[in-house]
This record gives structure tokens, C-alpha cells and sequence, in this order.
């Protein structure tokens, strides 16, 4: 016998019956002896003796029976209760979690996941609307079998969505074909942006009423997710097209250095890498390194070569990135990449690691293609001689352990430099 079902299997079983004996039982027995001893004997007629045992013995039956029922509804009461903390907890980790997504893909895996747990179904499917009102396409799948029945029944689990999205109402549908499924829409205006779909194996699976109720609630907070996601696509997209005009203009106006940015930022990508950095740090370290002689933009070219006004680039570009919202981030990482690792750069004179390691970064990037490339006022150096120079101002312009990185992924081939 499985062990849920024996009698005493868990704490419930013993309370119960705990209750029951003292409640029941041992009440029983008191009557029983008081009966014994003080009633049947002045009873002469044995027909009434029986009697009143078999109305003893029936109460103690009756008792039983009681007890075994209030056991069985009291189990199921937990076994729902249980269920219900369960599927609470799922949405609040939900919650969380979708909440943090950054993409639209990401926020349609992760909701597709959460209706497997949710609706208690080994397949999970996550349809988004398209052009047509009801046209869907299908974006994420979850579960083992998932992506296997889908191909099984592809004809039929597509005409599902487009019948919520029509109704924006949850679908419970069973199938002969072998399997019955739960949809529910992504609340949208005015139309679902999409629909969840949970489905089990068996034609005769019904779904419960708690479980279309939290699967609602989580397209709810998937509809919101996807939304956020879109934002932020559209944010980076702009991102980086902005920043991609940005450069453009850079390059327009300045008069040497052609491409510098670009440069400076594919090298910084390759050492930002090999030092660990997460990938919010290296989104930083990108961005910066391309807009990192921005403030440039804003001197006269005549000046871009006077070492009096060329040094105020840094805290005019830091300026101009820390106004913008999406760009606040990468000012401090502008302000300080002419910095010196002993204390001697500018703008502000800080040294060591109170230097953002994104600016001691672009500083050797940024100083390698100086040296290396072609400008209009110098004959670049060789790759050998600009490695060199970086190794020999280790420990007072660079911070050496950048250095080191660089080195490393220039002798093993890894910065697409021309050796010589």
C-alpha cells in the first residue's frame, strides 16, 4: 500500500486519531463499564441487556465511521490547501521573474515554464499574436514531450489560440485524438497579445478551476512581461543606432583617427572578456569605448591637437552621456578613461582601482591604436613596438594587470592584430 494511504502514514493520521480515542473511544469505554457494571445488572430481561449492548456497540461503530470520514475531508482539505500554497508560490516566483526579464524571447520561455508547474501539465506551449487579429504564431514551448506532440498534433492545438484571442476568455477543450488542454490570453489592448496553452496527454484530464485561475493570472503577468521586453528591445535598438549616428559624426569631424572608436572598442571587447567581466560590464565597456572622445564633438578642430583644450574631451563627453537616461551609466567610464594607474592622469587625478577598470581598459585600447594605427599628424608604429610601450608603462600610466590581458590575447592571436 502506497504510503499516503496507510493509517497512521503522517502527522494528520495521528492527530486525528489522537482526537478521536480521546474524544470517542475512551468516552465509549466509560459508558461501556458504567453499563456493565451498574445497568445490566438490574436489567432481568435479557432481551433489553442485548439491546442496549448493540446500542453501545453501535455508537462505537457510528464513532469509527465518523472518524474515518473527518480524517478523509480533512486530508483533502490540506492536500487543497497544499495545492493552493503551492501555485501562490509559483506566481510569486513568477512574479519576480518576469518582472526582471530583458527580452521578449526570454519573458515567453520563462512564462511557457512557469504554466507546467501552474496547471500541473507535462507540456506547456506559448503562442504571440501577429499582424492578424487572430493570426499566432508559436514562440516558446516547455516540457519534455513538448516540442513531439506539437508535431503529433500541430492542426489541432493551432486551432485553439485563435479562438481565445477571439474571445479573450480561458478554453478548456478535451480531444479524442489524445490530449486535453487549458489556453488562456495575454491581456492586451484592444486585442490578447497572445496565449498561453497547457496541455495533458489524457483526453479525460480535466483542468480545475484553481488551475485556469492561476494560469490567467500568469498570462496576466506574462502580457506585462512581453510588453516590458518589447520596451527594452526597442531601447537597445535605439541604443545602438544613436550610438552607431554618434560615431559616424565623430569620425565626420574629426581629422585623424578614422575609425578610432570601432578600433578602440573591438580590442576592449577581447580584454573586458578575458577579465571576467558580466555581461551588464561589458555592455559598458562596449558603449563606452565607442563613444569615448564623444565630448570631441564639441571642440573646435582647429583645437582637437591643443593639449590645453584637448584634455577637457573627458569631462565634456562625460557631460554630454550623463544627461541622457539610457547613457548615464557610461559617463563615469568616459570621465575617467585618461586617468593614470599612479595617480598622474586627468581629470581628476585618482589612481589604482578607484579608476574604473572599464576606463583602465579603453586607456590601453585606446592608447595600442593610437600608437598602431595610421593618423594624419604621425607614421604609425609597429605592433611589436606599441606592445612595448604598453608593457613599459605598466604600473604608472596602465594598470598592469590590463596590460598583462592584452599581452596575452595579442601573442595567442586573439586581437586580429598584424604581427610583424
Amino acid at each position: 500500500m502506497p504510503k499516503g494511504h496507510r493509517l497512521f502514514s503522517d502527522q494528520l493520521d495521528r492527530v486525528t486519531f489522537s482526537a478521536y480515542f480521546l474524544g470517542a473511544v475512551v468516552p465509549l469505554i466509560a459508558l461501556a463499564v458504567v453499563v456493565e457494571r451498574y445497568v445490566l445488572p438490574t436489567l432481568a430481561d435479557g432481551n433489553a441487556a442485548a439491546a442496549l449492548v448493540g446500542l453501545v456497540l453501535c455508537a462505537a461503530t457510528l464513532t469509527l465511521g465518523s472518524f474515518l470520514v473527518l480524517r478523509r475531508t480533512t486530508r483533502r482539505s490540506l492536500q487543497r490547501m497544499d495545492r493552493d500554497n503551492r501555485r501562490l508560490s509559483a506566481l510569486l516566483r513568477a512574479s519576480g521573474v518576469l518582472a526582471s526579464v530583458e527580452h521578449v524571447t526570454e519573458a515567453t520561455e520563462r512564462a511557457a515554464r512557469f504554466a507546467l508547474e501552474l496547471a500541473d501539465a507535462p507540456n506547456a506551449y506559448l503562442f504571440v499574436r501577429g499582424a492578424g487579429e487572430t493570426r499566432t504564431s508559436l514562440a516558446a514551448t516547455a516540457g519534455d514531450d513538448a516540442e513531439k506532440l506539437y508535431e503529433v498534433h500541430a492542426p489541432r492545438l493551432n486551432e485553439i489560440p485563435p479562438l481565445v484571442l477571439e474571445s479573450a476568455r480561458p478554453l478548456v477543450r478535451g480531444s479524442e485524438g489524445g490530449f486535453a488542454a487549458l489556453a488562456v490570453p495575454l491581456p492586451g489592448d484592444p486585442k490578447p497579445l497572445g496565449v498561453i496553452l497547457a496541455v495533458r496527454p489524457s483526453p479525460s484530464a480535466e483542468f480545475s478551476a484553481e488551475e485556469t485561475n492561476a494560469l490567467s493570472t500568469l498570462g496576466a503577468l506574462a502580457a506585462v512581461a512581453l510588453n516590458n521586453g518589447d520596451l527594452r528591445d526597442a531601447q537597445r535598438n535605439f541604443f545602438a543606432h544613436v550610438t552607431d549616428i554618434l560615431v559616424s559624426a565623430l569620425d565626420a569631424h574629426l581629422e585623424f583617427h578614422q575609425g578610432h572608436g570601432q578600433r578602440v572598442a573591438q580590442l576592449a571587447n577581447r580584454v573586458g572578456r578575458s577579465l571576467g567581466l558580466d555581461d551588464l560590464g561589458m555592455q559598458r565597456l562596449h558603449f563606452a569605448a565607442l563613444l569615448h572622445d564623444i565630448g570631441m564633438l564639441k571642440m573646435d578642430r582647429t583645437q582637437q591637437m591643443n593639449p590645453k583644450t584637448c584634455d577637457r574631451h573627458t569631462v565634456i563627453g562625460s557631460r554630454m552621456l550623463g544627461r541622457i537616461r539610457l547613457w548615464k551609466d557610461l559617463a563615469p567610464i568616459v570621465h575617467h578613461h585618461h586617468e593614470w594607474w599612479d595617480g598622474s592622469g586627468y581629470p581628476d587625478g585618482i589612481a589604482g582601482a578607484e579608476i574604473p577598470l572599464e576606463s583602465r581598459i579603453i586607456a590601453v585600447c585606446d592608447a595600442f591604436d593610437s600608437m598602431s594605427s595610421q593618423s594624419s599628424y604621425r607614421d604609425a608604429r609597429r605592433t611589436s613596438e606599441a606592445l612595448a610601450e604598453l608593457e613599459a608603462c605598466q604600473g604608472t600610466q596602465f594598470d598592469p594587470d590590463v596590460v598583462q590581458a592584452f599581452r596575452a590575447l595579442a601573442d595567442a592571436g586573439h586581437l586580429d592584430l598584424q604581427r610583424d
